[in-house]
């Protein structure tokens, strides 16, 4: 076993703005439950996990502590402090000497924590990172490993410019052992695991890479956000419910104590949050409803996100766009592609296609 799994969680999530402004990123559900279950419960298999905050980290700290209790620890940075400078401040606010597991706390994906550790612990590595293969025309957007036949890491580089021989790029999950942790830099502002770390670790020693082919998903904007919660649509065998008077088109999820009322159609690719209330003659399609969401008569919704307790009135048409926690529109109202709301606000006008609503 690893001495303990950092689950990173202090981003600002700028890019999932205005959804972000009342929930950070690890609390944004796929398949009705926060990404952070998803990679607490996976880190768990191998390491006691430990939540490192900072953004709205009191919603963090207060979730956890409902959910998991005292068998998740949290530790909070005093200031923004980068993913490695994150892990430092654990590291040294814990005591922990090594080796423990780092895991991204806003990436849905099934690769497996505990085939990484394995992997870590067969190749004798002084550090593991996992990777995962990209298009060719995505290499840019991440840090990109150059591996041999055996596994080894021989070039690291983040977010090349030119091309550099692979497509194989960081997953953000890593196994650092006891000796990897005793020679990462000094923080000096903010450390950046793949721009400081990684570099010096490989001026040092055997770096390895665990290759993973399957689910991973960056929940950074809107549209990946869509997109894992479609990817886990695609995997439940679960996700065709039945309702009396309600035609689905599956895949679709439908969280504890919703109700739909007949006359609806739901699907393909919906998920509709715990408690949330959709009318009658609702139609919903490619589409994420958070918690608590009411959708009353006649609405229309497509490819967008509804954040947690919005109320949408009667004939209400939203297409392409993101509408955050808390917000009340109004009865008839059309909400155009590309547009945002932000939190707790009353929409009672149409709003433009592209138009902000701060």
């Amino acid at each position: 076993m690893a001495e303990a799994g950092i689950v990173l969680a202090g981003g600002f999530a700028t890019r999932l703005r205005p959804l972000s402004y009342t929930k950070p990123k690890p609390l944004f559900p796929v398949l009705g439950r926060p990404v952070l279950d998803w990679v607490v419960e996976n880190v768990a298999e191998v390491a006691e996990p430990v939540v490192s905050a900072r953004y709205l980290s009191s919603l963090i700290r207060a979730y956890v502590g409902s959910r998991w209790g005292s068998r998740v620890r949290i530790v909070e940075e005093d200031r923004p402090l980068g993913d490695g400078g994150a892990v430092v401040n654990v590291v040294k606010s814990l005591g922990l000497r090594g080796p423990v597991i780092v895991a991204n706390g806003d990436v849905f994906t099934d690769l497996p924590v505990r085939e990484v550790w394995e992997f870590h612990r067969r190749k004798g590595a002084a550090a593991t990172l996992a990777l995962i293969e990209v298009p060719p025309e995505d290499v840019s957007k991440f840090g990109i490993a150059v591996i041999d036949e055996d596994g080894r890491v021989k070039r690291f580089v983040e977010k090349p410019r030119e091309p550099v021989g692979s497509n194989l790029a960081n997953a953000g999950v890593y196994v650092f052992s006891e000796e990897a942790l005793a020679a990462f830099p000094e923080a000096n502002g903010e450390v950046k695991i793949a721009k400081h770390i990684i570099p010096e670790l490989l001026k040092k020693f055997d770096v390895y890479a665990y290759v993973h082919r399957g689910l991973w998903f960056d929940i950074g904007t809107h549209q990946d956000y869509l997109k894992a919660n479609f990817a886990a649509l695609d995997k439940c065998g679960e996700c065709r419910p039945e309702i009396r008077g309600v035609k689905i088109i599956p895949p679709v999820y439908i969280g504890p104590d919703a109700v739909v009322e007949p006359g609806s159609v739901l699907g393909p690719y919906v998920v509709v949050g715990g408690r949330s209330k959709i009318g009658p003659h609702v139609r919903i399609r490619e589409s994420v409803l958070m918690d608590g969401v009411v959708v009353e008569a006649g609405s229309h919704i497509v490819r967008s996100i509804i954040g947690e307790g919005a109320a949408l009135g009667k004939w209400v048409r939203v297409v392409e766009a993101v509408v955050a926690d808390g917000v009340f529109i109004k009865d008839e109202v059309t909400v155009g592609r590309g547009a945002s709301i932000g939190p707790n606000r009353e929409v009672e006008a149409d709003v433009k296609e592209g138009e902000v609503l701060p």
